[in-house]
């Protein structure tokens, strides 16, 4: 049987190419978790996260985990398989995820993974972080959001430009933890910032 580089050299093939438009969302990482790439179909469920610890990505109750699972493919060299919940541009979505390490000789130098989201996609959206707090202008900002205006919808509200809108909207997601302008109203409507919508 031949192998892949063989497979791939008679073939005159682009694996690289392939992996960046294969549908299901993949990522590669070195050695200390920093993701190095993420190929179309990731990018466009996630975003990027590109210079960012898989592990700053993880809900914290699963980090433990995630780390077990890098550990685990970096020390063993051997693949792995794990469902975590993982960020989408609407908050977070178990994913069932298979990693592989990578190696150059007999050394491990990366993990690629692969990340496909359960078909019943639940959002999941984590509470608040503890303390966190906005100011009344961002409070103002994530109620509008909640009734469904645009960034030049709030500006006009506000009377501000676009661009302090998008920084009011950028605080209130960090603030809240969370990924997405979704994500945000639903944080805030569970903390009662937002009021709910009957």
């Amino acid at each position: 049987m031949n192998s892949l580089e063989d497979a791939l050299l008679d073939l005159g093939g682009d694996l690289a190419g392939s992996l960046e438009d294969v549908l299901v969302p993949a990522t590669l990482l070195d050695v200390d978790g920093t993701i190095l790439w993420q190929n179309k179909a990731s990018l466009a469920l996630r975003g990027s996260f590109v210079g960012r610890s898989f592990a700053e990505l993880v809900l914290p109750g699963e980090r433990t985990q995630a780390h077990d699972l890098l550990t685990h493919i970096l020390c063993e060299g051997e693949p792995a398989e794990l469902t975590l919940s993982l960020p989408t541009r609407e908050g977070y979505a178990r994913a069932q995820v298979s990693a592989v390490p990578v190696r150059e000789g007999g050394a491990v130098v990366g993990v690629f993974g692969l990340g496909r989201t359960e078909d019943a996609v639940e959002l999941i959206v984590p509470p608040p972080r503890p303390g966190a707090e906005l100011t009344p202008r961002q409070l103002e900002v994530v109620r509008l959001l909640a009734e469904g205006r645009s960034t030049r919808e709030i500006a006009a509200e506000l009377a501000v430009s676009t661009t302090t809108v998008r920084n009011h909207v950028a605080h209130v997601l960090a603030a809240l933890g969370v990924h997405s302008r979704l994500a945000a109203v639903v944080a805030a409507t569970r903390a009662g910032l937002v009021p709910r919508s009957r």
